[in-house]
């Protein structure tokens, strides 16, 4: 298979052009960088994304083009995109997702140009390069995976200096919160609970932590996701803290919403790797804390990311993340953004 070096070369002239990659949040986020790069080199082409939700997209990112309908698990069901994407003559297909029905996708829509990169030790690799003119052998698992995708795209031959988010976030989102432009960067967000228990400390270290927090710097908010589990174990934490919140949110922000509040926080405190991707999107300050797995490199933040701190446990029970200290996670707020 020919090395990837020559693929902006060969496609710079292209009028339009297909980044794919995985649906969630998270993986769309990461996307975002490289898809900056793609606009920054092809700016007269038409810049077309499958990934996470065209909402998403449309929302942060307006400077792309074409944001289409992510990509189905089942092949068959991604028969009238296969037909949408031949109708509409892609140039050049850049495949950053390692799944299978990525690359066969790819081959499948009649671009010229396609190149995908090859996938790590989890998935067979000899027959995926039958399915792409070029490849790039980048490694996997050792870097956040926005830098991931960036480096990809510059082993293609595109030109750029650094990573770049490019995300655009509309102030009135704040304001639909029920807050006020000059409520921002005046509070403290915590999301406390998520799908997952063993993300999540124990309710009495929230209360340590929450009061702490509140003490400090005191405006704070709480907010969760919509599943009921979410909302009954944030509305029975509340009545539990000696102090109210400045805001609680059950389940109740729609996703700009919640870019809009992490974006307005002046730190942002979490388990859930969710809200890492954000806080380091819009540029806000971040405490996380995970049981560190064999992947954790893909998200954890890069040596050069210094607004955002990661306290990590050994800890593999399945009802609560234990093993984080909280004078570890109230010094890394400290070092973030002081003490009042």
């Amino acid at each position: 298979m020919p090395d990837a070096a020559d693929f902006y070369e060969l496609t710079r002239d292209a009028r339009k052009i297909l980044a794919i990659e995985n649906p969630a949040l998270g993986d769309s986020i990461h996307l975002l960088p490289a898809l900056k790069l793609l606009r920054d080199n092809y700016p007269q082409a038409q810049l077309n994304v499958i990934a996470g939700a065209p909402s998403f997209f449309e929302s942060v990112a307006p400077w792309i083009d074409v944001p289409r309908r992510a990509l189905a698990r089942r092949p068959l069901d991604n028969l009238d995109l296969i037909r949408e994407l031949r109708r509409d003559r892609m140039d050049a297909v850049f495949v950053f997702s390692g799944h299978n029905r990525a690359g066969i996708l790819a081959n499948l829509i009649g671009a010229r140009y396609r190149v995908g990169r090859r996938t790590d030790h989890n998935k067979p690799w000899w027959w995926q390069p039958l399915l792409y003119t070029r490849t790039v052998d980048y490694p996997w698992h050792q870097e956040p995976m926005f830098l991931q995708h960036w480096q990809v795209l510059k082993r293609c031959g595109l030109r750029g200096d650094k990573p770049e988010f490019g995300a655009q976030v509309n102030p009135d989102w704040l304001l639909q919160c029920g807050l006020e432009a000059q409520d921002r960067k005046t509070y403290v967000h915590v999301s406390p609970y998520y799908s997952f228990a063993g993300k999540e400390l124990a309710r009495e270290q929230y209360i340590e932590l929450l009061t702490a927090l509140q003490q400090k710097y005191g405006r704070l908010i709480l907010s969760c996701g919509p599943a009921e589990r979410e909302r009954t174990l944030l509305q029975a934490l509340v009545p539990l803290l000696p102090f109210e919140p400045w805001r609680v949110f059950p389940g109740t922000l729609t996703v700009n919403q919640y870019l809009g509040l992490i974006d307005g926080a002046r730190l942002h405190l979490s388990g859930d790797s969710g809200g890492l991707h954000v806080a380091r999107m819009v540029g806000t300050p971040s405490v996380s804390w995970y049981r560190r797995r064999w992947d954790y490199l893909n998200w954890a933040p890069g040596p050069t990311e210094t607004a955002h701190r990661v306290i990590f446990t050994e800890d593999t029970s399945e009802d609560a993340c234990r093993g984080v200290a909280t004078g570890d996670l109230l010094a890394a707020a400290q070092d973030l953004i002081g003490q009042a």
